[in-house]
């Protein structure tokens, strides 16, 4: 879905605004709360850990980093102590999530979007002061843009573990990273093909989703073909007819259908066929004729 369509798509399918402020912010559709994660404090070279816990109502669901046919993802803001910063989301795993003849990416039930935060040598606070702005929409069949403003105080010199197994399940969640050169990747006008070796031997034989980390890309609805030969999983993943981009490389997610296991992935894609209403011998004569 091209960004005009989503945006179009959001306003058809969002009555509505909801703002809380605090250390929770509860709606009608979601239970979101900031949390942290200190066992030894708030120093330098140990592990501090910040995230949104949010509980979703049942039959609703939020977005992954790239939310599929429609949708977006939610979107974390911070505002940390002088010589603290905070990382990218590390996602969890998504799941499928069929609407209509739409499929999206994303979650149910209750997730954690768990995200590092380094401290740097000079960190000299008594106290680990946190601000948040979270923005994410919330659908069942209709969607909802919602916002929260978070703020948390922190001793810097406590351990802070109430929260310690939501991280350790989101933890357990995430997907692994396959190691370099695992994935082999070759494109046509139809589709993308992978070659994707590394994956566990529990897993052969078994039916695989796959997520494309990128958007605009891939036709999130059509037949993924799969098979296995030996130890690796080939993949024919078609193209979306509207395709808008053509990364030289791909980020992506494999999981067991119900998504225990998933493993990430990072691999280059050469030889793209011209995007649609693109004419590359017009542009290429364009580019050799004479100048001055």
């Amino acid at each position: 879905m091209s960004i005009l369509h989503r945006w179009l798509w959001l306003i058809l399918f969002a009555p509505c605004l909801a703002i809380g402020q605090g250390a929770e912010v509860k709606t009608d559709q979601v239970r979101a709360q900031l949390v942290v994660h200190a066992p030894d404090g708030v120093s330098p070279g140990k592990p501090l850990w910040l995230g949104l816990l949010i509980r979703h109502a049942p039959q609703w669901h939020t977005y992954w980093v790239n939310p599929g046919d429609s949708g977006l993802a939610t979107t974390l803001s911070w505002q940390l102590p002088a010589g603290t910063s905070a990382g990218p989301i590390e996602w969890p795993t998504p799941k499928r999530l069929p609407i209509g003849p739409l499929v999206n990416y994303g979650y149910e039930g209750t997730l954690l979007l768990p995200v590092p935060v380094s401290v740097a040598p000079d960190f000299r606070g008594s106290s680990f002061d946190v601000k948040l702005r979270a923005e994410w929409l919330v659908c069942k069949i209709e969607c909802i843009p919602q916002s929260g403003e978070f703020s948390l105080r922190v001793p810097a010199a406590a351990s802070t573990v109430p929260h310690g197994a939501d991280f350790a399940q989101a933890r357990a969640r995430m997907p692994r990273a396959l190691p370099a050169g695992a994935v082999r990747a070759a494109v046509d006008a139809q589709a993308l093909a992978l070659d994707i070796a590394g994956l566990p031997a529990e897993l052969r034989g078994k039916a695989i989703h796959f997520f494309a980390g990128d958007a605009g890309v891939i036709d999130h609805a059509g037949p993924v073909v799969q098979r296995w030969e030996g130890e690796r999983l080939l993949l024919q993943v078609p193209l979306s007819a509207q395709r808008s981009d053509s990364p030289a490389t791909m980020h992506a997610v494999v999981s067991d259908p119900a998504g225990t296991e998933g493993f990430e992935m990072r691999f280059a894609v050469s030889g793209w066929p011209p995007l649609a209403g693109t004419f590359p011998s017009a542009r290429a004569d364009a580019a050799a004729a004479p100048t001055g």
